[in-house]
């Protein structure tokens, strides 16, 4: 079982250098303010520890390319 989770990691590794070298970004906005933009919210929990209409969980990272949005971030986004 360790040897199959190194090698996960490693693979994990190599696509994050590879996706970094051609401008792919992640987007990974836990405890920011809620962008419909950048965001895709799919539900809404009230919340103590942020913010109304911050993201509260990230779900689903994001991705951009060069500052262009590739795929949304899916979060749940904190309510009054």
């Amino acid at each position: 079982v360790e040897s199959l989770l190194e090698g996960s990691e490693a693979t994990l590794k190599l696509l994050g250098g590879t996706m970094e070298r051609f401008g792919i970004e992640q987007v990974d906005p836990e405890g920011e303010a809620f962008d419909p933009e950048w965001h895709e919210a799919i539900s809404v929990q009230p919340s103590d520890t942020v913010e109304p209409g911050s993201v509260l969980t990230v779900v689903q990272k994001g991705y951009s390319l060069n500052g262009r949005l590739l795929r949304p971030a899916m979060v749940i986004v904190a309510a009054e």
